[in-house]
């Protein structure tokens, strides 16, 4: 049985290794290879969530003092956590759990066929 790593700390990112390694197990594809792919989405997770608190504290523009300048900037978190999902969800292509990647999905379009498969 594999556990999410002792860095993990956040709830949220615990409930996810929960799930992925869920889904991988009924799937028969939990392995130590799938494995390190569940800890990297896992640590993302736990870092959007860091993102998201700093957004909830300082908002999504920030003051930003550079002398006799003041200006609102965007926060940086905002970028941050639109990258973590972007990079999550090649992950969880990567391990097939995408509706698009469901094979379920595939063989039920594959086996109806359509009038494209003549051409």
């Amino acid at each position: 049985m594999y556990k999410p790593k002792k860095i993990i700390k956040d709830p949220e990112a615990k409930k996810m290794f929960k799930i992925v390694s869920g889904e991988l197990e009924k799937e028969g594809k939990l392995n130590d290879n799938t494995i390190m792919i569940v800890d990297n989405m896992v640590l993302l997770e736990q870092l959007k969530q860091q993102h998201f608190a700093d957004i909830k504290e300082r908002g999504v523009v920030e003051l930003f003092i550079n002398g006799s300048q003041e200006m609102f900037r965007e926060n940086k978190s905002v970028d941050k956590i639109l990258k973590i999902v972007e990079q999550q969800r090649k992950l969880q292509a990567e391990l097939k759990l995408t509706p698009a990647s469901d094979k379920k999905v595939t063989g039920a379009v594959n086996e109806n066929g359509d009038d494209f498969e003549e051409f």
